[in-house]
């Protein structure tokens, strides 16, 4: 079996059907299952794995990792991999500091630790932390006007009291400077990378998001699934290879081990593979039990696209009530 890798800003942005004519099996995210249906690029895996295997693998998910890959009726991907946004920590940086809680505490800590708090604001992380910050405010994002308002605004003052070169980062580059220097001390939000935690030079400590006032809710799932091709000319093997990357036994017994971070709770449940990851899975559950799936209907990538680059390009410098009209306004443009 031969494997190609794509950049981590194509897996968020390049259309499924610009390349799943080339592949048998791809790894997807899980906003791109409603193009995955609009232009029946990939084969339902239901119309290919019996309802026992698809049932199995659903209870065993953790958190919504399963559930995200479905969308108009069919199951599109199986979960390989689980994320959502977390946050990360060097304590030795932080003797006399307690890891923030919640997000009033995290913008103090910000205030009074100038360029000691940053979080990766790229496009495509900038709109997926506005989203998990809405939604620990609000619910639902762009259901509150508070909610979404209170977001823009925490955002805009974590991008102003962090590094300016952080409107570049990917979640990688935010926790290898975190890892490898001791310039940064707390990352609010970021998509979780474990192995940053057990075997970088420095590692830091991965744990829940901050709350606002119900527990650590809202933080944007991501994650990768597994799909098939409707190219392959082999999709009933394509198919048995997806659940099994996905069951309980490769996850628990090759996944985990290896550096990945499982989607099956084989893993999550199993002390010993949490203590090899450095308690990255107890330490973030709670943030992934209670993640928030981003709508899966065909025009969500390109609005996430727009809406990123939109935030990056006004944190510094625009005001953020008007940028959270903006965002709403090219929400309804987009959804409707």
């Amino acid at each position: 079996m031969q494997w190609e890798a794509r950049s981590l800003s194509a897996f968020g942005d390049q259309p499924l059907e610009d390349i799943a004519g080339d592949y048998d099996l791809l790894v997807i995210d899980h906003p791109f299952c409603g193009r995955a249906a609009q232009t029946a690029c990939l084969t339902p895996l239901d119309e290919l794995l019996d309802e026992e295997t698809l049932a199995g693998l659903a209870a065993g998910a953790v958190g919504p990792s399963h559930d995200s890959y479905a969308h108009a009726g069919h199951q599109w991907a199986l979960a390989t991999d689980a994320a959502c946004q977390v946050a990360a920590v060097r304590e030795d940086l932080l003797p006399e500091d307690p890891t923030p809680r919640s997000w009033d505490e995290a913008l103090d800590l910000a205030t009074r630790r100038p360029g000691a708090v940053a979080l990766p604001l790229s496009p495509p992380h900038a709109i997926s932390s506005w989203l998990s910050i809405a939604g620990a405010h609000g619910g639902e994002p762009f259901a509150s006007d508070s909610g979404d308002a209170r977001a823009t605004s925490i955002l805009a003052g974590l991008a102003r009291l962090g590094p300016r070169e952080a409107l570049g980062w990917e979640p990688p580059d935010a926790l290898g400077r975190m890892t490898a220097t001791d310039e940064i001390a707390y990352i609010p939000l970021t998509y979780g990378y474990s192995t940053y935690g057990t075997s970088a030079e420095r590692p830091c400590r991965f744990c829940n998001v901050p709350a606002a006032g119900e527990g650590p809710r809202g933080a944007v799932l991501g994650g990768a699934g597994l799909a098939v091709s409707a190219a392959t000319a082999h999709p009933t093997e394509a198919a048995a290879f997806a659940a099994w990357a996905s069951g309980a036994e490769a996850q628990h017994d090759i996944v985990a081990r290896t550096g990945g971070q499982p989607g099956h709770r084989s893993a999550w449940d199993a002390p010993e593979l949490d203590a090899l990851a450095g308690g990255f899975y107890s330490g973030t559950r709670a943030s992934i039990e209670a993640a928030w799936v981003r709508p899966r209907d065909g025009w969500w990538p390109a609005f996430q696209l727009e809406a990123g680059q939109l935030l990056t390009d006004n944190l510094l410098d625009g005001d953020p009530d008007d940028l959270t009209g903006r965002l709403h306004e090219l929400h309804r443009r987009h959804s409707t």
